[in-house]
């Protein structure tokens, strides 16, 4: 399913959690061919979620996608490979997003911060020394 990165954070924020940071990942998968792209969705639990579906694909209407896939997310196309004399099939892509979301959630116990202007030293006080070797 589609979520919008916003989405993400707001569901973080919208539980307590503070500073939310949301980091993205977008992998591409070989597979041989659709029928084991489909196998491997069915065996992750994927599906077609509309509550009005069909309980079956027919066998022409899988086939005819299984084509058009082929066309549209080539393994040869993807890993720019131009020879088009070998007649070798490579296999098709399929893209994933891997949404990752870290937040934090106050406690009693953390330390909190000081009042501001309350500090002891000045960041212009901090001298940086650089090593020779």
């Amino acid at each position: 399913p589609y979520v919008d990165l916003s989405n993400v954070g707001s569901l973080l924020t919208g539980t307590g959690f503070k500073l939310p940071t949301i980091d993205v990942d977008d992998v591409q998968i070989g597979y041989p061919n659709m029928m084991v792209l489909m196998e491997h969705l069915g065996r992750m639990g994927e599906g077609n979620a509309c509550l009005n579906r069909k309980e079956r694909v027919g066998l022409g209407t899988f086939v005819g996608a299984a084509c058009l896939y082929n066309e549209l997310y080539s393994a040869k196309e993807h890993d720019g490979d131009d020879d088009d004399d070998e007649e070798e099939d490579d296999g098709i892509v399929a893209s994933a997003q891997i949404i990752y979301g870290i937040a934090w959630k106050e406690h009693e116990a953390q330390p909190k911060p000081l009042e501001r202007g309350t500090a002891t030293h000045k960041m212009t006080d901090i001298a940086v020394t650089k090593t020779k070797g």
